[in-house]
């Protein structure tokens, strides 16, 4: 028999009730392992072993060697009963060969179809679905950034059953794709014309064609004369017209709405009369969906790239970024990927045209790992910023595999799998730095996916926090790396028909800062003195957005789904002075020496070099028994409390001791509300009071 596409059983006649008896099942089982739910079975006929995955406790609980099975190594399918497919082969021979699983009783199956499902008058017709599967995934020759032509006769091959079987199909995009494309027999083309006519805005207008079978079909089933598409007034156009290769994005008008309202009711007119014409049943001319599910999409890759940093002199850098002074150095970024998926792939199909296919949606879910990992070597003077694309050369993708895909047990159409990677980084600072760094950002997210010509859904299982790995810096000023890199699994159906591209979106910021000062600083009731004062800390911050986005002709098309999954988090904070920053101990100045029974009042705050303005966590006590003020940033108990304000401010509190006495002032600062901890804790500030009696002349 020629490797017509079919697209399966195409149509099948049947008069009566088919009286097929479920055939014996063609595999047994050999093993159950009750803990993981995998259960392993042998094909009778050859021997060859496969496992398939059980889910439900109850059905594996009833299994047991020995137990027949029917399976579909094509569609990788089980089924216990030979009616009802109930679980999927997670691994073995891929050659078909078994019997298939039924995807309805047998008792309401009718007979095998003749190749063209040709019809005799008078007879009470059913169809049936073809089957669609994939074939052995291959390495890609390279990968395809291009925009495929308006319309393209192209070779498919797929390796099926371990012989190799190549289709020749053509594809056409949109409706001048079908008014130009050679070989399509004339009956064929009107009525194409008509149905794409009918396609919304976002609707897959991509037709996949076997115009041998196209031009067998029409011979055996004639359109009539009177089949004709609808005309518009003005021509074809955007404006009257949806057409992907042309129109894609554009608004629709109310000249359109009109012209589509007649088309759609032309289709209407003209199936209802050849389904009476052909004899078929209803239905025959609406699109049913082919699903193609659990397709493997296993990988893993380390790709690597770096970052150049040179620049010197007061220069404009592009990209929004700008230089007074020098830097030099690298940034470097990695990026180990693995994927974990099963994908599902959905085509249109219609019965009375069973020449032809369309893509309807793409979806998923599994797991992606990225263990994006950042390290620097940095050397400033000066100030400066820039925004570095990522990758900074190359394209976005990373090719992996390519996939085919058959209708039919005839290749069809391509499965293109690959990594996409694109983003960017901000490097800046100011002062003078010198400095080393690497952070690890491991993070696992859990996700499914759906997209087709409307956009993308997405949700995801839960993504934990990432860790860090080793960091170092010597830094006078500030200097941050900030990378936003989306990583994404990429999925294109026949090359730019329909692409799908999801993956969580990570963000970092790192930045280091250093500072050395000399400041005035003041004691009430004392002179000036000198007090310097220095830090070196390192903050990270990150976040997660779950992305996804639909594409045609390699362009995105609906609304991208951007969901943040974590918000923004605080990851990390490091001291990394030797010896510890002393811009981290609290300043209290205040009077050292007070009167029993009159408020004294003292001010805290962190000296000048501390670089953040986030409101600072104080843990405040004191001895003698003092009694607070009452101050709206601070909860007291007995002998201490908390104080949440402003560090770059001065935080005023009020104690008045009841009786004279040598006492004692501490406050440490703890913690801010950007989630930074000061561990260790820096050393607390201690100051010593001398309470005098009342009337005493204690000052204040």
């Amino acid at each position: 028999m020629r490797n017509l596409l079919v697209l399966g059983a195409a149509l099948a006649v049947a008069s009566g009730q088919s009286t097929a008896q479920t055939p014996p099942p063609c595999c047994t089982i050999t093993a159950i392992n009750a803990g993981t739910g995998i259960v392993s079975a042998k094909v009778t006929a050859t021997g060859n072993v496969f496992q398939f995955k059980v889910v439900n406790a109850a059905t594996l609980a009833s299994l047991r060697v020995g137990q027949g099975v029917y399976a579909n190594l094509t569609t990788h399918q089980v089924s216990l009963d030979g009616r009802s497919a109930c679980c999927a082969i997670t691994s073995g021979p891929q050659a078909p060969g078994a019997t298939p699983v039924p995807t309805r009783l047998p008792a309401a199956q009718p007979p095998p179809a003749p190749v063209l499902g040709a019809v005799t008058k008078g007879t009470v017709n059913q169809f049936a679905l073809p089957t669609i599967s994939y074939g052995t995934p291959h390495p890609p020759s390279a990968i395809r950034e291009v925009v495929l032509p308006r319309f393209s006769g192209r070779q498919v091959s797929a390796s099926i059953g371990g012989k190799t079987v190549t289709a020749t199909v053509l594809h056409l995009r949109g409706l001048k794709a079908i008014e130009q494309a050679p070989g399509l027999p004339d009956g064929a083309r009107r009525l194409l014309e008509m149905h794409v006519k009918t396609i919304p805005p976002g609707g897959p207008d991509h037709y996949i064609v076997n115009t041998q079978l196209a031009q067998e079909w029409v011979a055996a089933h004639p359109v009539p004369d009177y089949v004709q598409p609808t005309q518009d007034e003005s021509g074809a156009s955007c404006g009257h017209w949806y057409d992907s290769f042309d129109c894609a994005g554009q608004a629709v008008t109310d000249e359109w709405r009109r012209n589509w309202d007649k088309a759609v009711q032309a289709w209407d007119h003209v199936s209802g009369e050849l389904t009476h014409d052909w004899n078929m049943a209803q239905g025959c001319f609406a699109d049913h969906t082919l699903p193609l599910p659990n397709i493997p999409v296993q990988f893993s890759i380390t790709p690597q790239m770096t970052v150049h940093l040179e620049q010197s002199g007061s220069q404009n850098l592009g990209g929004g970024g700008a230089a007074s002074g020098t830097v030099q150095g690298t940034v470097g970024l990695g990026f180990p990927i693995q994927s974990d998926f099963t994908s599902q792939l959905d085509l249109f199909y219609i019965p009375c045209l069973p020449f032809v296919v369309r893509p309807k949606s793409l979806a998923g879910n599994g797991t992606l790992t990225v263990g994006e990992r950042l390290t620097g070597t940095v050397s400033a003077t000066g100030s400066f910023h820039k925004i570095f694309a990522i990758p900074p050369t190359g394209g976005p993708q990373i090719p992996i595999e390519v996939i085919p895909i058959v209708v039919g047990g005839v290749p069809v159409a391509e499965l293109d799998v690959s990594a996409y990677i694109e983003g960017d980084i901000g490097v800046g600072g100011q002062g003078k730095a010198e400095g080393h760094f690497q952070i690890d950002n491991p993070h696992k997210a859990a996700f499914d996916f759906s997209c087709s010509g409307a956009g993308c859904n997405a949700s995801s299982h839960g993504i934990p926090d990432p860790t860090t790995a080793s960091e170092g810096a010597s830094i006078q000023g500030q200097v941050y790396v900030k990378p936003s890199i989306y990583t994404a699994l990429q999925l294109d159906f026949d090359v730019d028909a329909l692409s799908a591209r999801v993956g969580p979106q990570p963000y970092l910021l790192g930045t280091a800062s250093g500072c050395e000062a000399v400041a005035g600083a003041q004691t009430i009731g004392g002179g000036s003195s000198s007090q310097e004062n220095h830090i070196l800390v390192a903050d990270l911050d990150w976040g997660v957005d779950l992305r996804a986005e639909a594409l045609v002709l390699r362009k995105v098309i609906g609304q991208p789904f951007v969901h943040s999954v974590t918000g923004d988090k605080h990851l990390w904070f490091r001291d990394l002075a030797p010896g510890g920053s002393n811009a981290l101990v609290a300043e209290v100045n205040g009077a050292r020496q007070a009167t029993a029974g009159k408020a004294a009042v003292y001010k805290v705050r962190l000296p000048s070099c501390y670089p953040y303005t986030n409101p600072v966590l104080y843990r405040v006590s004191w001895t003698g028994n003092a009694t607070p003020g009452a101050t709206p940033q601070c909860q007291w108990q007995s002998g201490k409390g908390t104080c949440t304000f402003d560090p770059t401010k001065d935080l005023a509190i009020g104690f008045t001791w009841p009786t004279a006495g040598s006492y004692t002032l501490t406050v440490v600062p703890v913690s801010d509300d950007h989630q930074r901890t000061f561990t260790p804790a820096p050393p607390p500030t201690q100051v010593a009071i001398t309470v005098g009696a009342a009337g005493g002349g204690g000052q204040e």
